[in-house]
């Protein structure tokens, strides 16, 4: 249930930008921000209160800085081959440290490790169609719009700007992975330190969590508006559009540290980092008239075979664990 609030959040976080010009996505990764941490504040509340925690502040800081690499990975190796990078490492960072007991994480039990890597192997194939659909049937993020705000002419340069700029964005694109698989890893220690100096709940490091994201996210906007003076951008129409999907966004990383602590990261990172897409892509055959064509409609099918396929597998692996 959790990983279907989260699939189901990130997959829909950003409808209600779609039709919004963003102009460079800082002020709204901003609203964004604000979003994310009023959800904070209520599940804080719901939840009792419980003990703030500013270790666990550095996973919200970390998830900021690799969200904040994307517009440089979009206008350097383009949105196909950038969401592919990032996406991959993302998914392989979270795993890898839940299945080999990385940055100080305990490993994760599975009862059949043979069919979770079967499975997390089908689910990295299943996110390669996204980078040959046509630029229409590409998901909506507030980077991504950032590059479709882009002058024509200056788009053309920075892809004919030669291998440089295209291995920039690639190496910028697989660190921003690791950042964000990375996220959960501050929390999930303190986590397992335990009582009587911390919580075992994984959702009494929320707060914290997305205390870190608004801070690391208002400051980059401060440094942003210094540097960019009157060329900044900061309007009025972005600001509900981004509350909106921060809200979205948040209740699906609630759903996240609930899905860690219950079914580990070997279960969770596969199936909630790669599965958003193709649900995004649904919503845009529905609502906007994207993915049109024979192409994409049976790429697109290809990604939600593939996505269920080894979702059922990564499930099956968990077995008694």
């Amino acid at each position: 249930v959790c990983c279907a609030i989260s699939v189901a959040g990130f997959g829909s976080n950003y409808l209600p930008v779609k039709r919004v010009d963003v102009k460079d996505g800082v002020f709204f990764s901003l609203c964004l921000s604000c979003g994310v941490f009023l959800v904070g504040l209520i599940q804080w509340a719901v939840c009792g209160f419980y003990k703030f925690e500013p270790f666990a502040m550095l996973g919200g800081v970390i998830w900021a800085v690799g969200n904040a690499c994307v517009p440089f990975i979009i206008q350097r190796c383009g949105l196909g081959v950038g969401q592919l990078v990032w996406s991959v490492t993302n998914m392989l960072t979270g795993w890898a440290t839940g299945t080999f007991g990385l940055f100080g994480k305990e490993k994760d039990a599975v009862d059949h490790f043979g069919l979770n890597v079967g499975g997390v192997i089908v689910v990295l194939l299943s996110l390669t169609p996204f980078t040959i659909m046509k630029a229409e049937a590409q998901t909506v993020d507030v980077e991504h719009l950032n590059a479709d705000c882009e002058e024509p002419s200056a788009r053309s340069v920075r892809r004919g700007g030669g291998s440089l700029h295209f291995v920039a964005g690639f190496l910028v694109a697989l660190g921003a992975g690791v950042f964000m698989g990375s996220n959960f890893d501050p929390p999930t220690y303190l986590q397992q330190i335990g009582p009587p100096e911390h919580s075992k709940d994984s959702l009494h490091y929320v707060i914290s969590h997305f205390t870190g994201i608004l801070l690391a996210s208002l400051a980059y906007f401060v440094v942003y508006v210094l540097a960019r003076g009157r060329g900044s951008f900061y309007g009025r129409e972005v600001v509900l559009p981004g509350l909106g999907s921060g809200i979205l966004w948040g209740i699906a990383q609630v759903g996240w540290f609930k899905a860690n602590g219950i079914l580990s990261y070997v279960i969770a990172f596969p199936i909630i980092v790669a599965t958003p897409g193709a649900l995004a892509a649904i919503w845009g055959v529905l609502l906007f008239g994207e993915n049109r064509g024979s192409r994409n409609a049976s790429l697109l099918l290809v990604v939600i075979i593939l996505q269920l396929v080894g979702v059922t597998i990564i499930a099956l692996s968990k077995g008694n664990a």
